[in-house]
């Protein structure tokens, strides 16, 4: 039962079945490990997207252009498991950042105009974060894909051909650059790649430094206000003992 309470408590609301999904999204990236882990890793991905509409809080538009978006990126993403097409890989993956580049928005929206920094908050922000940088590693997939030779590897060979590995790739290279880590065994070495990169980074330095101190601030402000409110009524008991 206490269990049960603590999972109550730390996973209700909103954002947190996303946060679960996402995270179990990167830890269990594709690779090449056959079609039964691929199909595992699919499945992570359709419970992303309904946890993103449906355990998020969007505005009623949001939800409904949400919603229209997810339905050709469902149907895409597992038609692929059995047929690997490269246009329909492509459309998948524009879908595929439409939807999440929507969700994103309402969820920083939601975030940043909450009044108050709550445990749901602060779930929302991490999840954002996962979702920018799974954005990008679509991204990065269309333009290797439009333009062949922008994404260079070193040491090793990987396909486009083969999707499952390269986008697992791409997605451990957009986490890379989102943190501004660096390692340089995945490059852009194109115009285009390099600029794609170069935003990423960008956001992920201003995002850390945008809504840690929104977060900051709107907890000191409350904190301040929680101790003058206390100081007050200490004053006022004191006055009243006299």
């Amino acid at each position: 039962m206490r269990l049960w309470k603590w999972l109550v408590v730390h996973f209700s609301g909103y954002y947190s079945l996303l946060l679960i999904f996402l995270f179990l999204l990167f830890v269990l990236r594709p690779y090449d490990r056959g079609i039964f882990y691929l199909a595992v890793w699919k499945a992570c991905l359709t419970l992303v997207f309904f946890s993103c509409i449906f355990n998020c809080k969007h505005h009623r538009i949001i939800q409904i252009m949400c919603t229209i978006l997810v339905i050709p990126t469902f149907f895409l993403t597992w038609i692929n498991l059995w047929d690997s097409n490269e246009n329909m890989l492509m459309v998948n993956a524009c879908f595929t950042v439409l939807f999440i580049t929507f969700i994103t928005a309402s969820i920083l929206y939601d975030v940043i105009r909450k009044a108050r920094v709550t445990l749901e908050t602060l779930r929302g922000v991490i999840c954002a974060y996962f979702m920018i940088a799974f954005a990008f590693a679509y991204m990065y997939y269309l333009i290797e894909f439009m333009i062949p030779g922008t994404i260079s590897f070193i040491g090793r060979t990987v396909s486009i051909h083969n999707f499952t590995h390269f986008i697992s790739e791409m997605l451990y290279f957009s986490f890379i650059t989102l943190l501004t880590v660096g390692y340089g065994d995945i490059t852009a070495v194109l115009d285009t790649g390099q600029t794609i990169c170069v935003i990423e980074g960008i956001i992920g330095q201003f995002y850390i430094a945008i809504l840690v101190a929104r977060i900051v601030s709107v907890y000191s402000f409350y904190s301040d206000k929680r101790l003058l409110k206390n100081i007050e009524n200490d004053l006022r008991r004191h006055d009243t003992r006299k």
